[in-house]
């Protein structure tokens, strides 16, 4: 099973400003943040995927967490420095290509992968349109596109700031809903979904967060 265990986040160093891996260390806080991942991980069909790409990989623990699982690796990240992760997976025995740039122009030919997987980038995009678009760029027909993103509203702003994330409504711009409401259009569709809900379970639940496996539908 692919998941992002408490070993593979203990020692990766923060990785760029935005990188919040520190809080993926906390007792409980840290449950949440990897809990969120791992319900998008578990949307994954049992498979090995030939060329995957993680948009927006800091830390590099996800990195870890998903090469089993992929024939060949590669990331993209706006803010962090590659050469911090890649002794991290030198040490796991895992490689990626992992390049520092942005996902509004990737380095990379049109259906270059079956897989692109991002968790927690897309709400800070004014411009999720053209992230979405971008991402179908580079999909293969019937590639799949693991999202997940945190809900945004003004109970949640105060939630991060209660854990020491400061200036969180500055960073989350864009709510998961008008995200999906721009997946028809990118030529994206969903195959499955799963939310984080505190306590567990709806409809007594506060929606923390919200994942999508897509398919491209572009030929």
């Amino acid at each position: 099973m692919v998941e992002l265990t408490p070993d593979l986040v203990r020692d990766v160093p923060k990785n760029g400003q935005t990188d919040p891996i520190e809080f993926y260390r906390r007792p409980l806080v840290g449950w949440l943040f990897r809990e969120r991942i791992n319900l998008g991980l578990r949307l994954l069909p049992d498979r090995r995927y030939e060329r995957a790409l993680e948009l927006g990989y800091g830390a590099g623990a996800l990195q870890l967490a998903v090469a089993g699982s992929v024939g060949e690796l590669h990331g993209i990240d706006l803010d962090a420095d590659p050469a911090l992760v890649a002794p991290i997976l030198a040490r796991h025995g895992r490689t990626s290509t992992l390049v520092k740039g942005s996902l509004f122009e990737m380095p990379y030919e049109d259906h270059s992968f079956d897989l692109v997987f991002c968790f927690s980038v897309f709400e800070h995009l004014h411009e999720y349109e053209r992230g979405l678009r971008e991402v179908t760029r580079v999909l293969r027909p019937g590639g799949h596109f693991l999202l997940g993103m945190p809900s945004v509203n003004p109970t949640m702003e105060v939630g991060f700031r209660l854990i020491g994330f400061k200036g969180i409504n500055d960073h989350h711009v864009t709510t998961p809903a008008a995200v999906a409401r721009a997946f028809d259009g990118a030529g994206l569709r969903v195959v499955r979904q799963s939310f984080l809900d505190v306590p567990l379970g709806r409809p007594l639940g506060l929606r923390l967060y919200h994942n999508w496996l897509l398919e491209s539908a572009r030929p």
